[in-house]
């Protein structure tokens, strides 16, 4: 069952990052022409960090409502990682003729308005929701 449901939290929240990523990449990236690869970078780093928040929260939290709360504060919260992640990217292409600085508040403001905020709680609930399916499913199967 835990296989089942870390393939869940997984699947859940790539589909989320997806759907995150396409929002920003059509209003954004296309129109501004920075560079792909940075928001790659930071949409896998931020969804890596969710995907491990996901496991926590939905261990520890059963109740609809503060799942969604939850979300909601972590959704805005973890756009924050741009800045923290910022100096390790920074080190690796010191010597890059880009202006990379520049582009960091510019990714800063993007991630913001991706629906972070709206998209991770939608993952977590589909998240509880698919694991209480598939236990009723499994206790019906047993059943038999």
């Amino acid at each position: 069952m835990k296989t089942i449901n870390l393939f869940i939290i997984v699947l859940f929240n790539f589909i989320g990052g997806l759907l995150s990523y396409l929002w920003c990449y059509r209003f954004f990236i296309r129109k501004h022409g920075t560079p792909e690869l940075y928001y790659l970078v930071f949409y896998g780093v931020c969804y890596f960090c969710l995907i491990l928040i996901s496991i926590w929260i939905l261990n520890k939290i059963k109740k609809t409502f503060a799942l969604i709360s939850i979300g909601v504060i972590t959704g805005t919260v973890i756009t924050f990682i741009a800045w923290m992640v910022t100096p390790f990217i920074l080190g690796i292409y010191k010597g890059a003729t880009l202006n990379i600085e520049g582009f960091f508040i510019y990714l800063f403001i993007t991630l913001l308005i991706t629906l972070n905020f709206i998209i991770y709680p939608i993952v977590l609930l589909c998240c509880r929701y698919s694991f209480l399916w598939i236990e009723k499913r499994v206790k019906r199967f047993k059943r038999k």
